[in-house]
């Protein structure tokens, strides 16, 4: 499954501009008596926006009350790409950006800076440079023109974006800066835009990493490579479109852990969910919604939120959290669960106790009980250390709150268990309880 949801996600990162499908006129939206997203979101303190805003949608009024009642951040779609914001050197073309920023500013937003340096969209004066000093200097001021020009007004940038080779195992694509300047163009980006606005946070944006083990490495190692050099990044970016299945249990913890101890922040920026079946994608959405917030992600964005206007490589799906006429669909619902569990408890949560069943032959399970207390809306069970499950809760419920992880065929040994709970106000760890599993025969 895993692989069939990469291919399919392929067809999408070869595009390169995002297409939009027109949809029927639209209807007001129907928020929950639980608040919306927005809300919700400032309670937690994080930002959650939407991505892929095409200026144009905002001739649509509906659009525009929607994306203003129910997120606090946006980003462009395609706009500040280079062959559409500098077209011809020297020549640029503010406008619809500029008109984003005006929206947001009116309705006390704040915009993220998406595309300086993408694998798509360069114009041929740019593909005609082969002199590494006059890329360097084309560079120089496309980033101080762009950036100057939104200084103060755009906090965040993807100064890079999907440098990698899309599946995987591969390294680098060898693309046009890369070419002319080696590896180090990389370096060199994040070098300028700092220069360009030293105010500004910076980010390197990839996809498809929390799905395929080698590409994720990779990430990790460049952006390690980045931050012993001294490189001003300040963040990384996880796309997180999500074909037919979403992240196994515990990956993006993991990845937002390593990054974290590297000292950058992490934001998940592109989320959406292709898929034919509503309650499959709902489960998706609030599952990477529930995580993020958990593993401490405070910028999470979509890759826009009505299927209005949807890109899709899965043929008829639908992958966004409001249909063609502004409704919420069930995602919407499971993201809005999702932060209302994070945020209910006004403490951290109780402790909890963990204790484990009678070993059988090597198998067993791990139960957690909380009883009384404040509930947590996250769970993670470690085995010696190593998260091996990891699962939403609802708080919304109260307690008791409980779950059960099994364990079948471990070999002999000594196993140490302890779990978190976790929501927006703490973590709170449990006690430890150990297995000691023996007599299983060999190759058992």
């Amino acid at each position: 499954m895993k692989k069939r949801r990469t291919i399919a996600a392929l067809a999408a990162l070869t595009t390169g501009v995002t297409l939009a499908l027109s949809g029927m006129m639209p209807a007001a939206a129907s928020p929950t008596d639980d608040g919306t997203i927005r809300e919700l979101a400032a309670k937690a303190g994080v930002l959650f926006g939407s991505g892929a805003i095409n200026p144009t949608y905002l001739d649509d009024p509906q659009f525009g009350n929607v994306l203003a009642e129910q997120f606090n951040s946006l980003s462009p779609e395609n706009e500040l790409k280079w062959t559409f914001v500098e077209p011809q050197r020297g020549v640029f073309d503010f406008a619809g950006l500029d008109r984003l920023v005006d929206f947001a500013t009116q309705h006390d937003m704040v915009v993220k800076g998406h595309g300086l340096i993408s694998g798509c969209c360069n114009p041929d004066y740019v593909n005609q440079i082969t002199d590494p000093d006059r890329l360097r200097e084309a560079l120089t001021e496309h980033f101080q023109a762009v950036m100057g020009h939104y200084a103060g007004k755009m906090d965040r940038w993807d100064v890079v974006t999907e440098p990698l080779a899309t599946l995987g195992g591969e390294g680098l694509v060898h693309n046009h800066f890369y070419n002319v300047l080696g590896a180090d163009y990389i370096a060199e980006a994040f070098r300028i835009a700092h220069q360009a606005d030293p105010s500004a946070k910076l980010f390197l944006n990839e996809n498809l990493v929390e799905s395929i083990p080698v590409k994720s490495k990779e990430l990790y190692d460049l952006v390690a490579s980045l931050v012993a050099d001294g490189v001003p990044i300040d963040g990384v970016g996880l796309q997180m479109h999500e074909t037919y299945t979403g992240p196994e249990p515990g990956v993006l913890t993991n990845m937002v852990n390593s990054y974290h101890a590297l000292g950058l922040e992490v934001a998940v920026t592109e989320l959406d969910v292709h898929t034919y079946d509503s309650a499959q994608q709902a489960q998706i959405y609030g599952d990477v919604v529930a995580e993020a917030l958990a593993a401490g992600v405070k910028d999470i964005s979509t890759w826009g939120f009505t299927d209005k206007h949807l890109y899709t490589w899965l043929p008829g799906a639908k992958p966004l959290m409001f249909d063609e006429q502004y409704n919420p669909k069930p995602a919407y619902f499971s993201v809005v669960g999702a932060l209302k569990s994070f945020t209910i408890g006004t403490s951290a949560p109780a402790p909890a106790k963990l204790s484990h069943t009678s070993v059988d032959n090597g198998s067993y399970a791990i139960a957690m009980n909380l009883g009384r207390g404040t509930p947590g809306s996250f769970y993670r069970l470690y085995e010696n250390g190593v998260l091996v499950d990891a699962r939403a809760l609802d708080a919304t419920s109260g307690v008791p709150q409980s779950v059960s992880t099994t364990f079948t065929a471990k070999a002999n040994g000594i196993y140490k268990y302890r779990a978190e709970l976790v929501n927006s106000e703490g973590v709170t760890k449990t006690n430890t309880t150990v297995v000691n599993v023996r007599g299983v025969a060999p190759g058992k």
